[in-house]
């Protein structure tokens, strides 16, 4: 009587293949980062790490991740729609990222913000009175603070 499972040896061989291959190109893409990273020859734009070497180690790193996902995570092997849900949370991701550098960038440099600087305030913004200026001195709808 034969069991339930019966194992395949090719598709086990040809699998082990696979696994060992991306483990090869997984390996070599960890030396690739390293040698971007260390060695002076390979390095992008200006002298020490910047941007362009930035990118190239999120490049490097996101092809690793893709790699690990597909064949280790059996992601290629799913149907369309996890692509398209993975794919909709990789662009809210880079949404959120962006935007948050965006805000990170954008500085306050409007003269009228908060009413406008008092004395020697740098943003407008008193510690000891708060950030609404009395403007006006008597009680009325519109008036903020004490």
């Amino acid at each position: 009587m034969e069991s339930e499972t019966s194992f395949d040896p090719s598709a086990i061989r040809r699998s082990m293949r696979l696994y060992l291959l991306v483990g090869l190109v997984l390996f070599c893409g960890t030396l690739a980062t390293v040698a971007v990273a260390t060695i002076p020859a390979l390095d992008f734009g200006r002298h020490g790490f910047d941007t362009a070497d930035l990118v190239l180690g999120l490049l490097i790193a996101t092809f690793k991740a893709s790699l690990v996902a597909l064949v280790f995570m059996h992601l290629n092997h799913e149907r369309k729609l996890i692509y398209f849900f993975a794919v909709l949370a990789s662009v809210h991701c880079v949404g959120l990222v962006a935007f948050t550098l965006l805000a990170e960038a954008d500085t306050i440099r409007d003269p009228n913000f908060f009413h406008g600087t008092r004395g020697n305030d740098p943003g407008g913004i008193s510690i000891s009175r708060g950030p609404f200026p009395q403007t006006n001195t008597t009680k009325g709808p519109g008036t903020f603070g004490p």
